[in-house]
């Protein structure tokens, strides 16, 4: 049996008719992945937009954190080193108590080592342009006054003010200035 169905036999109409319904299947699927490409492009900004952000608060509260960590420690080192101080100003030994102050200094990272007396004046320091003047010319006045370690940041330089106790009395203020180490989070 044969295919009577002959294509050369349509009507120029119906021709034309297929033709037009294939290119508007083709138009409208070429729209579609276009409005497709377009969403998702926009989606793909968002999320990328988003994830920096979260990117920069990570960061940011790891900078924090880390700053913390370095505060806690210069606490914990402030103790014994007010200690060995103390020891040494009761004995009126202020050699030994620069020599304390040289060796630590040395140290990665600490910037100044600065001892005031009892009456604020910088009785030993490491950086010598500093002594006979005020502690308030490198601290703050008030870090001499207080009985508590204190801690304060500007950046990344923490700044640590300690008070050196005699038995009775108080026999001066430990300042340590810190640069904290520059993370690989920046």
């Amino acid at each position: 049996m044969m295919d009577t169905t002959d294509t050369s036999t349509q009507t120029p109409a119906a021709n034309e008719g297929n033709k037009r319904t294939v290119l508007i299947t083709i138009v409208i699927a070429l729209v579609l992945i276009g409005a497709l490409w377009v969403w998702k492009s926009i989606e793909i900004g968002h999320l990328k937009e988003q994830a920096a952000t979260e990117n920069q608060a990570l960061k940011k509260a790891a900078d924090e954190k880390i700053v913390q960590v370095h505060s806690d420690h210069l606490k914990l080192l402030a103790k014994p080193f007010v200690w060995a101080l103390r020891t040494e100003m009761l004995q009126g030994n202020l050699n030994q108590v620069n020599l304390y102050m040289s060796d630590l200094v040395k140290e990665k990272n600490i910037q100044r080592v600065v001892i005031a007396n009892n009456k604020g004046i910088i009785v030993a320091s490491t950086n010598k342009k500093d002594e006979g003047q005020q502690f308030a010319t490198i601290g703050k006045a008030a870090a001499a006054a207080t009985d508590e370690t204190s801690i304060e940041a500007a950046g990344h330089v923490l700044t640590m003010t300690s008070p050196v106790m005699g038995f009775n009395n108080r026999l001066g203020t430990l300042l340590i200035r810190y640069a904290v180490p520059d993370t690989a989070l920046n």
